[in-house]
């Protein structure tokens, strides 16, 4: 088993210092990493684990996960992604006072909108604030969220605001002790903003060992596509989108369906180690790769990770994510 850690830890680490490096001929654009990744410990394991993922990334992936939280955390992610504004993300998950789970999360950024160097390859949105709540009970869980986000239309040609309500669902079944069933769809009611939340269908299993030290998960996920910040070509200098005809409306992108696999391993006590990837599974090539480290103790953790959302992709979708929580 410890040579499989060690095997592991040493191909994180080797990957973090390579993917900055990572370089690529093709020159189209591709959606903003803040868009698709969500915050904690998803952001190591490739955005996906719908049967595992548990802490602040939950709300997005699978709601019913927060079931499992039986204190009061919080936590924050925070994300220097090589292109684009810095942004954070700050949670709190309340298992304490009843026996329904409830998580608040609120993401904003570094810079505001005016400050964008590459706006166009950035993302759109100035803000956003989730609330999720997991109902369980002896076998099943289900979970829902509520989103509101605070974003320029990508679909203007001058700057325009748009605020809107989106809406997410979910379950969670227990199979036997070790393994776990998950689905859940992210914004099932509002397509007028899929280019800043689009709409996402995930399902998946996962196996988790009885003292928590090793999970491992294989999931589905089918994505709604932004035609007007995917696949567009960039400028020669690679900085910007080539400007769109505001007399043609652009056809719609056929879905991304990916199969993901990714998990987590503890060891020497408090040493975790996240990996994640996915490839796609019919249509456009798509491809996404992460992994971290963390220090996990009863009460405290801090994580570092490195995440590639589409490594064949000249932009350099890099984010650099560092992400603390604590129980009280």
């Amino acid at each position: 088993m410890r040579s499989h850690c060690i095997a592991l830890w040493s191909w994180c680490a080797a990957m973090t210092f390579a993917l900055p490096l990572y370089a690529s001929d093709k020159n189209h654009s591709t959606i903003p990493d803040e868009i698709v990744t969500p915050g904690g410990q998803a952001a190591y394991q490739a955005g996906s684990g719908a049967a595992l993922v548990s802490d602040q990334g939950a709300i997005h992936i699978n709601p019913a996960m927060l079931y499992r939280h039986r204190t009061y955390d919080v936590g924050g992610t925070y994300t220097w992604p090589v292109v684009g504004r810095e942004y954070y993300r700050v949670s709190a998950i309340d298992g304490v006072t009843s026996k329904w789970t409830t998580a608040f999360e609120y993401t904003g950024f570094g810079d505001g909108l005016a400050g964008r160097e590459t706006r166009n390859l950035d993302s759109p949105v100035r803000r956003r604030g989730a609330l999720g709540f997991s109902i369980p009970s002896d076998f099943v869980a289900v979970g829902f969220a509520g989103n509101y986000l605070e974003a320029d239309d990508p679909r203007s040609a001058q700057t325009q605001t748009i605020k809107a309500f989106t809406l997410g669902a979910g379950l969670v079944a227990q199979l036997s002790h070790n393994f776990s069933f998950g689905a859940s769809v992210e914004n099932f009611n509002n397509k007028k903003v899929k280019d800043v939340a689009p709409q996402t269908v995930r399902a998946g299993v996962a196996y988790e060992d009885k003292g928590g030290t090793l999970g491992v998960y294989a999931d589905y996920r089918d994505r709604e596509r932004s035609p007007y910040l995917e696949e567009r070509l960039l400028t020669a200098d690679l900085n910007h989108m080539v400007p769109l005809d505001t007399n043609v409306t652009p056809s719609n992108l056929p879905r991304e369906r990916m199969a993901l696999i990714g998990g987590q391993v503890q060891t020497f006590d408090v040493l975790r180690i996240f990996f994640g990837a996915g490839k796609n599974v019919g249509g456009e090539h798509a491809e996404v790769i992460s992994g971290g480290l963390g220090i996990f103790q009863k009460n405290f953790s801090l994580a570092y990770g490195v995440s590639r959302t589409y490594p064949n992709v000249k932009d350099l979708q890099d984010s650099v994510t560092l992400s603390i929580t604590m129980k009280m």
